[in-house]
């Protein structure tokens, strides 16, 4: 406990004697914990995730001054915090007063989104805890800190903004040059060899869904008769009547291709941008088809027949009478429609 006297201008009967109480975090030794991020789940970054916790583990241990809190980490982009559970168990547990000081390799490893990073900070500032990267040589606790953490954050997220910009112009390239990348490189019934679709032991299940619903029966119905013969999705599921309706309006199946259906995601939100241009290429024939195009054909008929049907019991529900067809059809159904390609 520390005593500070000085004299008090207004009164003269003695000096004041003012005593400063050191906060709750200040009477014991810090607790230290750090917290790694690595943006996917290869092989490289793997080892990097693991020299890095590695390496926390051991400063930290060794530091006089700290107490062990723990390693907190993510393989996920840091442009976002909400789908970061390790980033989110630390930022609680600072919160609730269980660590007093985290460590963090860059600015870019704990946020790539400005405002993320600012508010994140804020909260971990107001609560006590001091946050130091490593690599700017940066201490929360500092004066000053807070407008370089600003221009580093600003600085990390134009990096992941033009990472992005890049991987769109490459996915750009390929569409032009007719070759196709799926995300994770699976699809039910296919196998992906020297980047072409193989048909593999689940072209069955395609098979019969497609055979199932041209005869009559309903999402439920299919997804039992496919589990009653041993079918499962690709991550071993029982068939959802989302994925059902995945599998019947994919073109895949009957040999085509479609490059670029959607918008590109945004490098933050990881949603298709609204309104922005992108090209888009129709591959007929592509590779080998687990389905004939009659009978997908037939399949989005009966689509396009229960989607008029459902809209307008929806009408008459509401009293506006059968549903009317637009004057002016969407721009990608007019397209497909003159190139005569299958509205997918």
């Amino acid at each position: 406990m520390k005593e500070v006297c000085r004299e008090n201008p207004e009164r003269k009967a003695g000096p004041v004697r003012i005593v400063q109480i050191p906060g709750c975090r200040d009477r014991r030794r810090k607790r230290a914990a750090a917290y790694c991020r690595v943006s996917t789940e290869l092989a490289a970054q793997e080892d990097s995730l693991t020299a890095q916790i590695r390496y926390y583990t051991d400063y930290i241990r060794l530091c006089p001054e700290w107490d062990f809190a723990g390693i907190y980490f993510d393989e996920q982009s840091g442009t976002r915090t909400w789908n970061r559970p390790g980033f989110q168990a630390l930022v609680c547990d600072a919160v609730a007063g269980k660590v007093d000081v985290i460590l963090v390799k860059s600015v870019s490893r704990f946020a790539r989104n400005i405002v993320d990073c600012e508010r994140t900070l804020q909260m971990l500032r107001g609560n006590g805890v001091d946050v130091i990267f490593e690599r700017e040589g940066i201490h929360t606790g500092a004066p000053g800190s807070s407008m370089l953490l600003s221009v580093l954050a600003a600085v990390a997220q134009d990096e992941s903004r033009s990472i992005s910009d890049n991987m769109k112009w490459s996915c750009l390239q390929r569409v032009r040059r007719g070759e196709f990348c799926f995300g994770n490189h699976q699809i039910l019934g296919y196998d992906t060899v020297n980047r072409r679709l193989v048909p593999n032991q689940d072209a069955w299940i395609v098979r019969m869904v497609f055979e199932l619903f041209t005869a009559g029966c309903r999402y439920r119905e299919i997804s039992e008769a496919v589990e009653a013969a041993g079918g499962r999705s690709i991550r071993g599921n029982r068939l959802s009547s989302a994925a059902i309706l995945r599998i019947l309006r994919n073109e895949a199946y009957m040999g085509d291709k479609l490059l670029q259906k959607q918008a590109p995601k945004n490098f933050l939100t990881k949603k298709p941008e609204q309104g922005a241009a992108y090209e888009s290429r129709y591959l007929t024939d592509d590779h080998e088809a687990i389905v004939d195009r009659a009978t997908w054909r037939r399949a989005q008929e009966i689509l396009r027949e229960r989607r008029e049907r459902r809209a307008g019991r929806k009408d008459e529900a509401s009293g506006k009478g059968p549903v009317q067809e637009t004057e002016k059809p969407q721009a990608g159904k007019q397209q497909a429609e003159e190139q005569g390609k299958p509205e997918v």
